[in-house]
């Protein structure tokens, strides 16, 4: 073949391009909603960012001057990161009350959640779950080719776990229950978690348990008692490390063996260690911080019956609020300087609010005050 005519070929072979896995063709990007930019736009204003559930705190003190003193002592940007974990898996261990072993360390909880599904699913197989739930997790379930079924109980805000059965069959690999649930809250009894799972003791269990903190409600006890349950969680909400990406899974050791054969130990960067074993010392700081949000909790939801608004908090850092135009009611928020989530795609007329200290929950409200009352939002002066 001439080199003109190899050259003429080439544009062709160029356009045409390679084509995508069908499952991928087929999926709906997640798209992130985040108010960064417009808070990094408007930097002299103060900003209350309170759509993604992050703590409204900065670490523990310790936390930061742990990760000072691992880049002071030049310990190794270059290298790559440790891959035995070992001072942050026997802290976590401690913290968790389990073995070690049955622990494995993933770049957030979303990793270990995706790190299921690449380990258990099949194009063939079959995941439940209540509706709604975190739509992360559904999409992790549904790169992999298997078919995701969601199941709607009466009322979004009462756990519905026997409603969850008639889905159930040989197919089902996996049962995906979040507690507590982002969006609805929902908390799911370990109890009713132990019967359901011994039930069909073919389908993997897994417990989303990002807001442990919060709820401390957990079905980490039952790791010992059933071999199909893996419960996942993260610091990225309590502990305040969202920015350095840090989750875990807790499960019966074959399970965890079983994940080690597609997880990656290079992905858990030696910042996320540092700063998640520090952060593990100082449990009264974040423990303090926890018993915070509950007041805000309590706060919000008196604010909001005093003015006739439905208001359902949750055992999580959150609340629910309902208002007859919610788009233009999360408008005039952010306008005001508070960033709120519209979770109306899930959950008609709502609006999630992440809820932090006793001092930032007064000011958010007080800036909702003026908007309900018609009055011009206020969002300068000092930051909360």
């Amino acid at each position: 073949m001439s080199n003109q005519s190899a050259h003429s070929r080439a544009p062709t072979l160029l356009n045409h391009g390679t084509e995508m896995a069908e499952r991928v063709r087929n999926l709906t990007p997640y798209e992130p909603v985040c108010s960064l930019t417009e808070i990094k736009r408007n930097a002299g204003i103060s900003h209350l960012k309170l759509d993604w559930n992050e703590s409204t705190i900065p670490p523990a003190p310790r936390v930061t001057e742990a990760l000072l003193g691992f880049l002071h002592s030049n310990a190794g940007l270059n290298l790559y990161p440790d891959m035995c974990y070992a001072p942050l898996l026997e802290s976590l261990a401690e913290y968790v009350g389990c073995r070690t072993s049955q622990l494995l360390l993933t770049n957030g909880s979303d990793a270990a959640l995706d790190l299921i599904c690449q380990t258990y699913l099949d194009p063939v197989d079959k995941v439940v779950h209540p509706t709604p739930t975190y739509s992360h997790m559904l999409q992790f379930a549904e790169r992999t080719g298997a078919e995701i079924r969601g199941v709607t109980g009466e009322n979004p805000f009462v756990p519905h776990l026997q409603d969850l059965v008639p889905a159930i069959d040989e197919r089902t690999k996996i049962v995906y229950l979040a507690s507590p649930n982002n969006p609805t809250g929902n908390v799911h009894a370990p109890a009713d978690v132990l019967k359901m799972a011994q039930r069909h003791p073919n389908t993997l269990f897994i417990l989303d348990e990002a807001y442990f903190e919060f709820s401390e409600v957990t079905c980490v006890e039952l790791v010992d008692e059933i071999p199909n349950l893996v419960v996942t969680r993260s610091f990225s909400k309590c502990f305040g490390l969202a920015a350095v990406r840090l989750g875990y899974a807790v499960a019966p050791e074959e399970v965890i063996a079983n994940l080690r054969r597609a997880h990656n130990p290079k992905s858990v960067n030696m910042l996320a260690q540092v700063a998640a074993t520090a952060a593990l010392k100082d449990l009264p700081y974040y423990r303090r911080f926890a018993s915070e949000v509950k007041r805000s909790a309590a706060l919000f939801k008196g604010f909001c019956d005093q003015r006739g608004i439905p208001c359902h908090p949750t055992q999580a850092n959150f609340v629910l609020v309902q208002f007859p135009d919610v788009p233009d009611m999360a408008r005039r928020l952010a306008e005001a300087g508070v960033y709120v989530r519209d979770r109306s795609d899930q959950m008609p007329g709502v609006l999630r609010i992440t809820l932090g200290t006793k001092s930032q929950t007064m000011e958010m409200l007080a800036r909702l005050d003026r908007i309900l009352a018609g009055k011009p939002s206020r969002s300068q002066g000092t930051r909360p």
